[in-house]
Parts: C-alpha cells; sequence; structure tokens
C-alpha cells in the first residue's frame, strides 16, 4: 500500500542539510521539483526580450500628462 505524498517546501539553511537531500533523492525516496516561475518571473524575461529604444518615462512626465488630459476634458 502505497502512503499519499506529501509536498513541502523547505528553506536549506546548513549545506550539510543539503547533502542530506542530495542522498535521499538518489536512493529514491524523495523528488525535488522545481517551482513554477512566478507572473513577475516570467514578465521580467517577456520584457528583457523586447526592444527598450524609447527613454524611460519619470513620475513627474506622467503626471504632468494626466494633469494636461484633466485640463482638456474639462475645458471642453
Amino acid at each position: 500500500m502505497q502512503l499519499p505524498m506529501e509536498i513541502l517546501t523547505i528553506e536549506i539553511k546548513d549545506p550539510k542539510a543539503k547533502k542530506l537531500i542530495d542522498d535521499l533523492i538518489d536512493l529514491g525516496i524523495i523528488s525535488l521539483k522545481a517551482n513554477p516561475p512566478t507572473w513577475r518571473d516570467l514578465w521580467d524575461k517577456m520584457d528583457s526580450q523586447l526592444p527598450h529604444s524609447e527613454p524611460e518615462i519619470t513620475e513627474e512626465e506622467i503626471m504632468a500628462e494626466i494633469k494636461a488630459y484633466r485640463r482638456e476634458k474639462q475645458n471642453q
């Protein structure tokens, strides 16, 4: 009879613990699975592949654009 599997997240604080985990993997007692990437990781990877030819816009420039747009809307 096979017991149900349990998935744990383990924080390794000592290199000796990593060696013990590697030994358990070698014995076939446990398996190691990588965490799936987060949305932020995926976005950063995709963003790094995009061309960035335009200069960065500052927060002040964004706020100035918003204020100009609002003024234009109010004057209509």
